[in-house]
């Protein structure tokens, strides 16, 4: 199987998002920048699978310049569209996490920025943590 590595990396920290609690159920989705049969392109986790039973075969490749998953069998995350976007945009970027941590998530739904409480957040590239107004999905 291609990228086999890479495929368990993703399933080992899907794993890790729910036993921290970073992203309870199914409610985040994890990416890694990768190339399979010469095309650009990230391994994402599928929509709907619960992560303890993931297995390497579940976990979809998307190319970059992909619209939509032509093998129904395994379909992926529902929010594939803004990791490309980012794999598109963003050429440092190796690895997406996109997780729904309860604090994180009751702090961003006041739709005001979080303030630099961190080093971290000034070595990402900003001044505070932009957060996006609420909307359902």
């Amino acid at each position: 199987m291609k990228n086999l590595d890479q495929r368990n990396q993703i399933i080992e920290y899907s794993l890790k998002l729910n036993s921290t609690n970073l992203s309870p159920l199914r409610s985040g989705n994890i990416s890694l920048r990768g190339i399979e049969d010469d095309a650009e392109g990230y391994l994402i986790t599928p929509s709907g699978k619960k992560y303890e039973t993931l297995k390497p075969e579940d976990i979809v490749f998307m190319g970059l310049n992909e619209d939509e998953k032509k093998e129904p069998s395994n379909k992926p995350s529902s929010e594939w569209r803004f990791h490309r976007d980012i794999y598109t945009n963003k050429k440092e970027a190796h690895a997406i996490v996109h997780a729904h941590s309860p604090h994180a998530t009751a702090v961003s739904s006041h739709g005001k920025p979080i303030p630099p409480f961190h080093y971290m957040i000034a070595l990402a590239g900003g001044d505070d943590i932009k957060c996006a107004e609420y909307a359902t999905f």
